[in-house]
């Protein structure tokens, strides 16, 4: 379905009476790739996903709006479809975690926590284009789009994500065949606030999973500690064995530790 405030497509699941989730997927995936979680949470909370434009079944960018930074019409976006929510919490991860985190830091009112995903906020010194970056996203999802059908494509994506859970291998991999081309070459996909200043401005509880597999997770030790610093408040844990696919990895500590750390915020839990 449409948002009624945003032609996103929109997806609603689990309990009409329960608490708001709000979750936002990384680049190159689309709200197909929530499946899990939405398995896991949809007994207690009222579970929203959303494929954020230019990516799965949601339009593309405009010309216009990839000139205008289409991070920032991403978090736009995303402000619509929070504010027909009852102040979810959001849950990111990767540039959706740098989406939520500007969400949240720039719209405190509508947001009730903040649960950030190995997020990839900018940094003061990076680029807000890196289009060579763009070119190597786009050369890596040559083996999904080289699948004549969905049986290859899921072959595909086993292989190469073999710990993954299975019911997210055909969406994900269909994501990576639909995310629009022109949006992923130009090399602008992040919100342009750095991340410093959204810390500095965060005022929701947050809490910040990555793994210890520092050749994947975006979130370094070095990065960690100035995180910290910027926000005393963040909470942030690092999960053994676990990648920038933090959900994926170690399915079985994530959902545990998210699911206590928001019923210590009086939020509901899984199990309740």
């Amino acid at each position: 379905m449409n948002s009624p405030d945003t032609d996103l497509v929109v997806h609603r699941h689990g309990r009409s009476d329960g608490p708001d989730l709000l979750l936002v997927h990384g680049l190159t995936d689309c709200s197909g790739g929530w499946s899990q979680a939405v398995e896991h949470w949809k007994d207690t909370y009222r579970v929203t996903t959303l494929d954020l434009r230019g990516h799965g079944e949601s339009p593309r960018f405009t010309a216009a709006q990839l000139d205008e930074h289409p991070g920032d019409v991403m978090v736009d976006d995303v402000v619509a479809v929070a504010g027909r929510l009852d102040r979810p919490v959001l849950v990111g991860h990767s540039l959706g975690g740098a989406v939520a985190l500007t969400v949240a830091a720039r719209h405190p009112d509508l947001v009730r926590a903040l649960v950030l995903e190995d997020p990839a906020p900018r940094s003061p010194e990076e680029p807000q284009r890196l289009p060579e970056r763009g070119r190597q996203y786009l050369d890596e999802l040559a083996p999904s789009r080289a699948a004549a059908d969905d049986d290859e494509l899921v072959a595909a994506r086993r292989e190469q994500h073999p710990g993954w859970p299975e019911k997210e291998l055909l969406p994900t991999g269909r994501a990576e065949q639909q995310v629009q081309d022109d949006y992923l070459l130009r090399g602008d996909w992040k919100p342009t606030e750095p991340w410093p200043s959204l810390l500095e401005r965060l005022t929701v509880p947050a809490l910040l999973l990555t793994g210890d597999n520092l050749d994947e997770v975006v979130i370094s030790p070095e990065l960690e500690e100035g995180m910290r610093a910027a926000a005393p408040a963040l909470e942030v844990r690092r999960l053994e064995g676990a990648g920038h696919c933090v959900r994926r990895d170690r399915q079985d500590v994530f959902y545990a530790v998210v699911d206590e750390w928001l019923v210590s915020l009086g939020q509901r839990g899984a199990s309740s």
